[in-house]
């Protein structure tokens, strides 16, 4: 009798302990559910799980879910837009026209300087240039000059003081002969003129530039810069540089820029008509 009774209590306890573990089983895998759905609704698009196939995406409502549904929406637009915009660029490319510009049309280079086209000017070359003595003149020694002398007077002309339209021709006059200097910075030439008149400074002014070069006007005949025949004869004189002319001749004078620019370019007057004179 007492046996039976045991045997009843012990089945009663171990009913009791398989009821507990079987809910402890339970919650434990409610549980694990619960965290593997939430995890889907995370990150829905991008898990690797093969159950994902037959994820119900309708069931999202949480704004995480929305944003990551923003963010694909958001990344898909970039890629789209990106080849669109790489597509037309490169078919803009294939239908462009190349423009070529025939030889001898347009600016050229000469010394590695950009020279002008043909361009007429016709502007009075410039009277009474300013001189000044040796030891005002704050050069430096390596700056280029054009050198002239005249009986015992030595004068140095600033070649970077004919850079401007209006300087290109500086009608001077050395006890009483008129010498008249022009240089031309792209060419890096200089040339002298002068005359067997006495008195009075040359009539010569600056016509522009063609054929590659200055031209110029004297009384209104036009010459090249580089013209082997002018109207006036060539002037000795030498270019280098103010540290070596300074040293040869310490007395010298040195024009640097500055004198009279001529109201009326009567260079010119046989060249430009008599009605735009007035």
């Amino acid at each position: 009798m007492n046996d039976t009774h045991e045997t009843s209590k012990e089945n009663e306890e171990l009913l009791q302990d398989t009821g507990e573990k079987s809910v402890a089983t339970n919650k434990a895998t409610e549980e694990h559910t619960h965290d593997v759905i939430e995890a889907k609704k995370l990150n829905p698009l991008f898990s690797d799980e093969a159950e994902d196939d037959d994820y119900d995406y309708e069931d999202l409502g949480d704004e995480e879910s929305r944003a990551v549904w923003y963010f694909a929406a958001f990344f898909i637009i970039i890629i789209v837009t990106g080849v669109i915009v790489l597509a037309a660029t490169v078919a803009q490319d294939s239908e462009k026209i190349q423009i070529r510009i025939p030889e001898g049309i347009g600016p050229s280079l000469i010394n590695g300087k950009r020279a002008p086209g043909d361009t007429p000017m016709l502007l009075p070359g410039l009277l009474s240039p300013v001189m000044h003595e040796a030891d005002q003149a704050n050069l430096s020694d390596v700056e280029r000059v054009i050198g002239i002398t005249v009986g015992d007077q030595h004068r140095a002309y600033l070649a970077d003081a004919f850079n401007e339209l209006g300087t290109k021709v500086v009608n001077d006059l050395i006890d009483d002969i008129p010498i008249s200097i022009t240089y031309c910075e792209i060419h890096e030439r200089a040339r002298v003129f002068t005359s067997t008149e006495r008195g009075e400074a040359l009539n010569m002014g600056l016509g522009g530039w063609l054929n590659k070069e200055m031209f110029f006007y004297y009384n209104g005949e036009e010459f090249q810069h580089s013209a082997e025949e002018t109207p006036v004869p060539d002037y000795p004189y030498i270019v280098t540089t103010w540290g070596e002319w300074k040293q040869a001749h310490p007395a010298t004078m040195i024009y640097m820029g500055g004198g009279i620019i001529p109201k009326e370019n009567t260079s010119a007057e046989k060249v430009i008509p008599s009605s735009l004179d007035e």
